[in-house]
């Protein structure tokens, strides 16, 4: 069982590696380029490379990705497009596929640069807050995935987790910090949000607002260290001038919340300075910073998924509908965070993502249920085993109650019976005590050569290859004379291996004598010989008595018809007297073959054997039957070329009988074609030589090729002959070493090979 499940698990295993790696395995591997924008120690750099690699193996995609870091931050516009500039040219050496490219920062950079190769690689950039639509306009080359911020939402759910909040962000006076101002004033409009400006040495607060919704409420109900704020207001603090004492008091208010609208180096530290958690319409450090609570926008995750179908689309050489696609922006929260500040899970709306909920948090439920569930599976099999394992003493109690019962059985079986056990234990055995009685033998161990000391030296030989085997198989039975009692009868050795509960080889036999069986058995051979006998004689009369009538009628017909007929012309006569003369010559030569089969079973035919030349014995055949074989039929030898010539012990006469037979019977069943004589040397079975008759005649289906040796076998019945010389033959063959094959298929021809050994 055990073996199974093993097999199924390996199956399994290599069915779901199939099905998930091996299509990515033997797919191309793409190069990618990812540049990033910022520096190379960025926070979520490596994260978002092993993402990006993680979703395009799930989109089907091999890929080869080769990072490159903008490092924004440190330089300024002119610079970052000369750094852009080296990293195409070095993606140009490396003979990329597409450029990835992340952030609004490289984005902006890859484009501005100029450089003819932004032109001409498919682009696709992700993570993009303001998309440039006149630079994207000018590279349609370029598609990807924006992510406008939502201050609107983002502010309305810090208001649901923190109530009425001082919402701080830090802005300046660059390019990206008027547009993060301009889209937060627009969205945030006569919503009723007051808004304050941080200066140099000044805070001051302009609200110009109109009073948000009563009805809205927060869900943060714990208890207040001050008293409660009336409405939202959002404070801009310009990062260029606002001193760092201000943003410390700022930072420590009980309603003060940081909202995290760009990454930079200012930023990233400012919210270090607030007590409560920082919020975000970026996704820019969220999962790492542990002050970075969450926010309304799109996740690095889901970024990254988008991003990876938009690579294998440009790889499969498609354009998306539109250059630039807006992502799904998501209510998402660091379960981390509001660990740390200790926000009520309870209290979240149903609507928002908790992300990077540990697993035995999110599941914790189903640990417990299953903790339960084990528990009580344990439980069961203790109260199983135990139940098992006293069913198994009272089962081998009685085991050992029948094991008893059967010994004292068998016992009385083989009291008496010649039926001995044994068992070996190392290179000896030990046998039971009526054995030792038998050979007078003290109640010793028996050493192997002991015991073969007591087998016929004709079986010895095999008696000690055996045992020489005995712990190589499982089972074994072998038979050899034996002088146990002092006289040789047979015995029958026996054995079978077990093992023990700790898998040690126990092998165990009987020795039993069955001189009986071999004395039954000798009879019942020769009672069978004496029937095959009797059923060959009446056989053998049978087909005498058909092939002797025939002859005899014939004869004796036509004589009758030359005397009682005198009018018959000269010509009628003499075909007659053919007639009679065929049918004596064939009677005749059916009395030649049997008095000539007859010698040669009864062993009173002489060979005379001696060394004779292959070649100068088929020349001799040859010649004899080139005048005998006549057109159409073309009678050719076929002898090898350039070898020596080869040598056999034959008796010469005998093996021409035995051709001149195959070159008669080609000769009576092919009418066209040829008629081959020929031998060559073959070193398969030792050194042979093959002396074959082959020809073109109506050849011996299959199923006839084993009987037109027998005797009185004819494939025509009304053929010359009486079916006795290839039974012939194959004695006089096998009377001189050989062996005759048959190859032969029907319609096409027959060749017929005597087999013989080769001599020097």
């Amino acid at each position: 069982m055990k073996r199974v499940l093993s097999i199924v698990s390996c199956a399994f295993i290599f069915l779901l590696y199939f099905v998930c790696y091996a299509p990515v395995a033997h797919a191309k591997t793409y190069r990618i380029a990812l540049i990033h924008s910022f520096e190379q120690e960025y926070n979520t750099g490596e994260i978002s490379h092993e993402l990006l690699k993680k979703e395009l193996r799930a989109n089907g995609l091999r890929s080869d990705i080769r990072e490159y870091f903008l490092n924004c931050e440190r330089y300024d516009e002119a610079k970052e497009n000369v750094r852009m500039g080296d990293i195409l040219d070095d993606l140009a050496a490396w003979e990329t596929d597409l450029i990835a490219v992340l952030d609004d920062q490289a984005t902006y950079a890859l484009m501005a640069c100029k450089h003819p190769l932004a032109r001409e690689y498919p682009i696709v950039f992700s993570g993009v807050n303001y998309p440039n639509e006149r630079l994207l306009q000018q590279y349609p080359n370029v598609t990807g995935y924006a992510d406008i911020p939502d201050y609107l939402h983002t502010i309305r759910m810090i208001e649901r987790i923190r109530g009425k909040s001082r919402v701080c962000l830090m802005n300046g006076y660059t390019f990206l910090d008027n547009k993060i101002w301009d889209t937060l004033s627009r969205q945030c409009q006569g919503e009723g949000f007051g808004f304050a400006f941080a200066y140099h040495d000044d805070y001051t607060a302009e609200y110009r607002q109109t009073y948000w919704d009563r009805s809205s409420h927060s869900i943060l109900k714990g208890k207040r260290t001050v008293a409660d704020i009336d409405s939202t207001s959002i404070v801009r603090m310009m990062g260029d001038s606002v001193a760092i004492h201000h943003v410390i008091f700022l930072g420590c208010g009980a309603h003060s919340v940081f909202l995290y609208t760009k990454r930079d180096y200012t930023t990233t530290h400012i919210a270090t300075l607030f007590v409560n958690p920082t919020f975000g319409v970026i996704n820019a450090g969220f999962g790492v910073e542990d002050f970075f609570l969450g926010g309304y926008f799109t996740p690095l995750e889901s970024q990254m998924k988008y991003m990876a179908v938009g690579i294998k689309e440009r790889l499969s050489g498609r354009m998306p509908q539109q250059q630039t696609t807006y992502c799904k922006k998501q209510y998402v929260l660091n379960w981390r965070v509001l660990q740390r500040y200790h926000i009520p899970l309870e209290q979240i709306p149903p609507e928002y993502t908790i992300m990077y909920v540990p697993f035995v948090e999110r599941y914790h439920y189903l640990i417990l249920y299953g903790s339960i569930l084990g528990g009580a599976v344990i439980l069961f099999l203790l109260i199983f085993l135990a139940y098992s394992f006293r069913r198994e003493r009272r089962r081998k109690r009685e085991a050992l109650r029948s094991l008893r019962y059967e010994h004292e059985t068998f016992s009385l079986a083989t009291e008496g019976n010649s039926t001995y056990t044994w068992r070996l234990e190392g290179d000896a055995i030990f046998c039971d005590s009526q054995f030792y009685d038998l050979l007078n033998h003290p109640h010793t161990l028996l050493r192997i050569e002991e015991v073969a000391a007591y087998v016929h030296p004709d079986d010895y030989e095999t008696f000690m290859l055996n045992a020489s085997k005995i712990s190589e198989r499982s089972r074994h039975k072998g038979q050899y004379r034996c002088r146990f009692n002092g006289e040789y009868e047979w015995w029958e050795f026996s054995y079978n291996t077990l093992y023990s509960s700790v898998h040690v080889p126990v092998i165990a036999g009987l020795l039993h004598n069955i001189q009986h069986l071999k004395d039954r058995e000798a009879e019942l051979i020769q009672a069978r010989k004496l029937a095959e006998q009797a059923e060959l004689k009446q056989s053998f009369l049978n087909n005498m008595s058909h092939e002797i009538r025939t002859p005899l009628n014939a004869i004796a017909g036509f004589s009758n018809m030359l005397v009682c007929a005198p009018d018959l012309s000269d010509e009628e006569k003499q075909e007659y007297v053919d007639i009679i003369n065929t049918n004596t010559q064939l009677l005749l030569n059916l009395i030649d073959d049997v008095l000539e089969l007859s010698r040669i079973e009864s062993g009173h035919l002489s060979f005379k054997i001696q060394r004779e030349s292959v070649r100068k014995l088929l020349n001799d055949v040859y010649q004899t039957h080139s005048v005998l074989i006549h057109p159409p039929l073309a009678f050719i030898k076929s002898f090898p070329v350039g070898e020596e010539d080869t040598f056999i012990n034959v008796d010469s006469m005998r093996l021409m009988q035995v051709l001149t037979n195959f070159l008669n019977n080609a000769n009576k069943f092919t009418e066209s074609g040829y008629i081959k004589l020929g031998y060559y040397c073959s070193s398969e079975n030792g050194k042979e030589v093959h002396l074959y008759v082959e020809d073109t005649g109506v050849g011996i289906p299959q199923s006839e090729q084993k009987m037109v040796f027998e005797r009185f076998y004819k494939r025509n019945e009304f053929s010359q002959g009486v079916g006795l010389g290839l039974s012939i033959c194959t004695l006089i063959v096998e009377k001189m070493g050989g062996r005759i094959e048959l190859q032969s298929e029907k319609g096409e021809g027959s060749c017929f090979t005597i087999v013989l050994p080769s001599v020097e």
